[in-house]
């Protein structure tokens, strides 16, 4: 895929967990599928805080010679965050900014061979950043839909 339509995916994230979440009520958000599992507004809850990490990185990325990511729990994260009490309208708009913050780094950035380190996982390139982002979304966007059609929910689009 070509550097200019990795961004332009990455920017249609915010629209497609919206249009995903639309007109659900409150208890399919938070409905768990089983113990341990997430729901739908920890789904998102997740995407909004794993973008805040991300444009963090590519940010160190862009500015710093070969920085060290710091590792984050995501499982930790999600329940300290304590998504299920969160106003899905405000996971929202944190998601669409910080998707944007991402998306304006990534169009600025020059030179995407630029990279950093993460534990257990190695060095990674500003691309291989975004690729990551591309099929991480990707992934919970499928997580959301499998969530709704468990709970009778229609899908969308």
């Amino acid at each position: 895929m070509e550097r200019l339509e990795l961004i332009e995916a990455l920017k249609h994230l915010p629209d497609r967990v919206e249009a995903e979440v639309a007109g659900l009520p409150e208890g399919a958000l938070t409905r768990r599928p089983g113990k341990g599992e997430w729901s739908i507004k920890e789904v998102v809850g997740h995407l909004r805080y794993a973008e805040e990490v991300r444009s963090k990185r590519l940010y160190m990325v862009w500015s710093q010679t070969d920085p060290a990511f710091t590792p984050f729990d995501e499982v930790a994260t999600v329940r300290e965050h304590n998504y299920q009490e969160a106003d899905m309208s405000t996971l929202l708009a944190d998601l669409r900014r910080l998707r944007l913050e991402t998306v304006d780094l990534l169009s600025d950035a020059v030179d995407w061979t630029r990279t950093g380190s993460q534990p257990g996982v190695g060095r990674r390139s500003l691309r291989q950043l975004a690729e990551r982002a591309r099929d991480h979304d990707a992934n919970h966007l499928a997580q959301i839909r499998a969530l709704k059609v468990a709970q009778g929910e229609t899908t969308s689009a």
